[in-house]
């Protein structure tokens, strides 16, 4: 009885082992497949990463986004600053009336309060 006791003990650590390094493996990549974000007001959310493709919407406001990767697409500048980064994600604009939604939606990278264009926390789509 004790033989299969330590023999089911040792099985039930090597398995709590690989499910921990699975776990924490697969926590890390899903830190990095998406970052939660704003969108400043007044932001056109595009069919892709160009001013050209179809405008889907356009914030009412500042919008909480969930951003999941970036590419460099067409070259915008706004005053003084440019850039030719776009992200993808979802935003959602509360204020707007009525509220709304919208996923799969591209977004030039001076919009988007990442910080640093691209992202450091994103990864190219």
């Amino acid at each position: 009885m004790a033989k299969r006791s330590t023999r089911l003990a040792a099985t039930g650590l090597a398995l709590g082992a690989a499910l921990s390094l699975l776990g924490t493996a697969g926590s890390a990549q899903a830190a990095a497949q998406s970052v939660s974000t704003t969108i400043q007001g007044g932001s056109n959310l595009r069919a892709d990463a160009t001013t050209n493709s179809r405008l889907v919407g356009t914030t009412t406001s500042t919008s909480k986004a969930v951003i999941r990767c970036y590419v460099h697409g067409q070259y915008v500048k706004v005053g003084n600053y440019g850039t030719d980064v776009w992200y993808v994600g979802y935003v959602d604009d509360y204020a707007a009336t009525p509220p709304h939604s919208y996923y799969n939606v591209w977004v030039w990278g001076g919009n988007v309060n990442v910080g640093a264009d691209p992202s450091p926390e994103l990864s190219p789509c």
